[in-house]
C-alpha cells in the first residue's frame, strides 16, 4: 500500500491539500506555499534548543491518541503546518493530523526508522538503518511530484540525530563519520574520524560539535568537512549536544556537564553529576537544566556553572525535556513525566503512563506532544498562563 491507506482529499490547512493519487503511490501536495511553519527537526534548529518563551499551566489534556505499529527510539515527532510526521522502529513512516490525531497514512520502508526524518519545505529525509546490514539509507521525497529524489547509502548505522542547515542536511553515522548532503538530496563532502560516536550533534551554523567513545570532543566546518579541532576531554562522550552564541554544553559518560567555548572547544566549567549523561541540555535565559540515567536532575547557572538546584526522582532520565518559562516537562523512563518549576526545582505534577515515555516532548502551537513505548502518539492542550 501507498503512504495514504484511507483516501482523504480535504484541505488540512489554508495552504495545503492531500491528495492521494492511488493506492500505491505516496502522497503529493497541491497548492503548498514553500516556507510553511512547523517543527522541522529533532530540537526545532541547528543549535538545539528545547526552550518555549511562554509560561504554562501545570494542568495539560488530552486531545487525543494514537498508536503506530513499532516502537520508537528517544527521538522525536516533526510537524510541517497541520501535518505531524512519526517514524517506527518497524520502519514505518506516518503522518496525522496534528490537531485531531486522525492518520492520513503511512508508508513502509525496508528498515528501522531509529530518528526523526527532516522536513525541508517540499522534501523530507528519512534515514533507514538497514536489518543484517553494514550500511543505511538516506531517502529523499519530492512531496509536488510524489516520488523519490535521490537514495544515499551509508556506511554502517546511523542513531544520532540529523541537522537541517540553512543550505544542508548533516549526517553524524555511528562509526563517526559526518557527511553533509544539499537540500536536493546529493552529497556534497563527508569526513571520517574513524572513531565511532554515539552522541548527536549541534550546529552554529559555521561549525558541527559532537563527541565520540574515546571521550574527544570534535568541531567540523560545515562549509567543507575540515575538522577545526579535535580534542581529547573525557573517557567517553554519548551525550547529545547544544549550543548557544558562544558556548556548547553537553554530557559525558561519567556524569559530568561541559561548557565549551564553540570556537576553540575551551573548558569554561564542568559540573560532576556522578551519573551518565545522555540527554540533551536545554537551557533558557539564566540556567540549564539536565538530568542523568540515575535520576538526578540538575539546573545550573550556565555562565558559572554553579549548582541552583538538584532533584533526585529514583527514576532513570534518558530523553530531553522541553522547556517553558516556569516548567520542565521530564519523562522519566519509569513511566512518569514531571513537570519541574524551573524556580524552585519542586516537582509540581506527575503525569504515570501505562509504558515507558520514549519521545523528547514537543511543543507546538497550543499542543504538547509525547510517545510511550510500544508506538503510542498522545497530544495533550496545553493553557498559557498569563
Amino acid at each position: 500500500m501507498g503512504f495514504l491507506k484511507k483516501t482523504y482529499t480535504k484541505y488540512i490547512s489554508p495552504i495545503i491539500l492531500l491528495v492521494l493519487l492511488s493506492c500505491t503511490q505516496p502522497i503529493v501536495f497541491k497548492n503548498m506555499i514553500i516556507g510553511g511553519s512547523g517543527y522541522f527537526m529533532f530540537g526545532k534548529n541547528p543549535e538545539r534548543r528545547f526552550y518555549q518563551n511562554i509560561s504554562i499551566e501545570p494542568d495539560i489534556k488530552l486531545k487525543w491518541s494514537a498508536e503506530t505499529s513499532g516502537s520508537q527510539t528517544n527521538t522525536s515527532v516533526i510537524i510541517y503546518d497541520n501535518i505531524l510526521f512519526v517514524g517506527d522502529l518497524s520502519g514505518k513512516l506516518y503522518a496525522f493530523d496534528r490537531t485531531s490525531g486522525k492518520m492520513f497514512g503511512y508508508e513502509k520502508y525496508t528498515g528501522s526508522l531509529s530518528v526523526a526524518p527532516i522536513v525541508s519545505n517540499l522534501r523530507i529525509f528519512i534515514l533507514l538503518n538497514q536489518f543484517n546490514e553494514k550500511y543505511s539509507v538516506l531517502k529523499v521525497f519530492d512531496y509536488m511530484n510524489g516520488n523519490i529524489l535521490l537514495e544515499s547509502k551509508l556506511y554502517g548505522s546511523v542513531q544520532n540525530e540529523m541537522i537541517k542547515l540553512s543550505n544542508g542536511i548533516v549526517v553524524l553515522t555511528d562509526q563517526g563519520e559526518v557527511i553533509k548532503f544539499n537540500l536536493i538530496g546529493s552529497r556534497e563532502w563527508g569526513v571520517n574520524t574513524n572513531v565511532a560516536s554515539k552522541s548527536s550533534p549541534a550546529s552554529d551554523g559555521n561549525l558541527i560539535l559532537f563527541g565520540n567513545e574515546k571521550g574527544e570532543l570534535i568541531a567540523v566546518s560545515t562549509l567543507d568537512g575540515e575538522i577545526k579541532y579535535r580534542t581529547k576531554i573525557s573517557d567517553s562522550i554519548e551525550g547529545d549536544f547544544t549550543i548557544e552564541g558562544e558556548y556548547a554544553y553537553f554530557g559525558d559518560n561519567n556524569g559530568k556537564l561541559f561548557c565549551v567555548e564553540v570556537k576553540d572547544g575551551k573548558i569554561i566549567w564542568t559540573v560532576d553529576t556522578k551519573n551518565k549523561i545522555l540527554s540533551t541540555p536545554v537551557l533558557n535565559n539564566e540556567n540549564v537544566f539536565v538530568g542523568n540515567l540515575a535520576g538526578g536532575i540538575f539546573c545550573i547557572n550556565k555562565l558559572s556553572g554553579k549548582i541552583i538546584w538538584k532533584i533526585e526522582t529514583g527514576g532513570v532520565i534518558n530523553t530531553t525535556p522541553t522547556l517553558f518559562k516556569n516548567y520542565l516537562v521530564q519523562p522519566d523512563l519509569n513511566r512518569k513525566v514531571f513537570l519541574i518549576d524551573t524556580n524552585s526545582g519542586e516537582i509540581t505534577k506527575t503525569y504515570d503512563f501505562e509504558k515507558r515515555v520514549k519521545l523528547s516532548p514537543v511543543y507546538y502551537d497550543g499542543f504538547l506532544y509525547l510517545g510511550e513505548d510500544k508506538g503510542i502518539i498522545n497530544a495533550y492542550q496545553i493553557s498559557i498562563k498569563e
